[in-house]
């Protein structure tokens, strides 16, 4: 039986590939990639699969060669992106010169101009376009033909996925391989147990953000019964806690309760996180979230300047916002909030306010990332159109250095608001307060004492003097 390697190759940084998006951790958190869990699940059905998450091994990228060299694999099916890009592909490389493996590759800046690479890069033999579908199964198999969610090298030529309809809006698939992974190695400061793992009920994005690349993703929801069977197995397996990473967990409503009545009915008592909007969020959505074991969420607020959000294609209002974490609050739910500093058309007075927002909102723990136009996002193309050299840039990380010019501040003080928000935000006393009110275990204290060190050692990096001279 052929033997699959599911890789997170290794990085300088904790590189997060999974979803198609492209950033790195800024503080003491990861998780397992939903891509590769989904992937186990799939492959195996057919084949042997190992896992090699480098990162959370901690593994170099000597370390990683020397142990695909000395398995006997015959393809890897590997997580990369844009901000890891030359590193990636230079381990890649030498794989494919060395040991002859069969490459395939899963990342966001792939799937957006997916030719292209297969034309310019020898030693990537195929590319994964949708990670729930089935035809990663067929190619490794022979078979030819276009196959659902994978384009490959055939003969000289290029063979492209085979689409679903847009009726096809429910999907499933087999149980993933949650023990093949590391789970003990991962952490997330909400998280109330560990280890904890990651579960998919939908793919893609209904809303079509300009700034977001999941707009691109075909949104389909999965088969609340194929879900199910997922969630006992891991109950089964003494697994308490889940995160799921869905664009929008709350995107469907109807679905959303079904999922969540469901878990209830089969008196899972799992805890579990999730991300969600707060234009789509409500109090019936509230309370059987809570009742079904749901204890935080994560909304994109982005911005306080409605405006801006309305030009971006998100038109949100801070009312919506302020109810949404209102409500969490009365239903004993926590929030994190997702701010984006030096969006286009934003201002500096405009992000203080955004900055000033996430405060007064007092969610459990914000995050700020600074804008860069992410592969498969719409504003990329129309950035692109403004300034052609951004076609040749691929560094890209919401949680690095900007990479673009905003018309109205430089990039070295886009970077410094970024970080005079997160000192702005998480040193406030009454947060401080409210925070260690919150500890009731000494494992709680732990994990929150790491995260106030990641973040200040985050803090702390010269990254303003460093980047001046891109």
């Amino acid at each position: 039986m052929k033997k699959i390697l599911l890789l997170n190759p290794p990085g300088k940084n904790k590189y997060l590939r999974d979803q198609y998006c492209s950033s790195s951790a800024k503080a003491d958190y990861y998780w397992p990639a939903i891509d590769l869990l989904v992937l186990s699940g799939i492959i195996s059905s057919h084949f042997q699969v190992e896992v090699l998450d480098a990162i959370a091994e901690k593994m170099s990228a000597e370390q990683t060669f020397k142990f695909i060299k000395n398995a006997s694999f015959s393809a890897v099916c590997a997580l990369t992106s844009s901000s890891s890009k030359d590193e990636d592909f230079l381990l890649f490389n030498e794989l494919k010169k060395n040991r002859g493996l069969k490459i395939i590759l899963n990342g966001g800046f792939l799937r957006h101009n997916t030719q292209k690479y297969l034309e310019e890069f020898k030693f990537i033999d195929a590319v994964i376009v949708d990670y729930t579908q089935n035809g990663v199964v067929d190619y490794i198999k022979g078979e030819k033909g276009r196959l659902p969610g994978i384009w490959y090298k055939s003969g000289g030529s290029i063979q492209k996925e085979s689409c679903y309809s847009d009726d096809e809006d429910i999907f499933s698939y087999p149980v993933p391989r949650h023990e093949l992974f590391p789970l003990n190695k991962y952490c997330l400061p909400q998280a109330r147990n560990f280890p904890f793992t990651c579960v998919l009920i939908s793919s893609g994005c209904p809303f079509k953000c300009k700034f977001c690349s999941s707009s691109s993703i075909h949104y389909r929801k999965r088969d609340v019964e194929n879900l199910l069977i997922e969630l006992k197995a891991i109950k089964s397996a003494g697994i308490k806690e889940v995160h799921f990473p869905d664009f929008t967990f709350t995107a469907d409503k109807g679905h959303c309760l079904k999922v969540c009545r469901a878990m209830i009915d089969a008196g899972l008592d799992l805890s579990w996180d999730c991300l969600s909007r707060a234009d789509c969020f409500d109090a019936e959505l509230a309370r059987t979230m809570k009742k079904a074991g749901c204890h935080t969420i994560q909304f994109g607020v982005e911005s306080q300047n409605e405006q801006v959000l309305e030009n971006l294609a998100k038109p949100l209002a801070n009312k919506t916002v302020r109810d949404a974490f209102e409500l969490c609050q009365r239903e004993g739910i926590d929030t994190i909030g997702f701010f984006i500093i030096g969006l286009p058309q934003e201002d500096e007075p405009s992000i203080k306010k955004t900055i000033a927002f996430a405060c007064d909102l007092n969610c459990d723990y914000a995050s700020f990332s600074v804008f860069v136009p992410d592969f498969g996002a719409p504003i990329r193309t129309e950035l692109e159109k403004k300034d052609p050299r951004l076609k040749n840039v691929y560094k890209f990380d919401r949680t690095d250095f900007p990479v673009t010019v905003s018309e109205f501040i430089s990039k070295e003080r886009i970077w410094q608001l970024r970080n005079i928000a997160m000192w702005s935000f998480y040193l406030r006393p009454g947060y401080i307060w409210k925070m260690l009110g919150k500890i009731k275990s000494g494992s709680r204290l732990r994990v929150a004492a790491k995260i106030f060190w990641s973040i200040c050692k985050e803090q702390l990096k010269p990254r303003v003097r460093s980047c001046k001279s891109r």
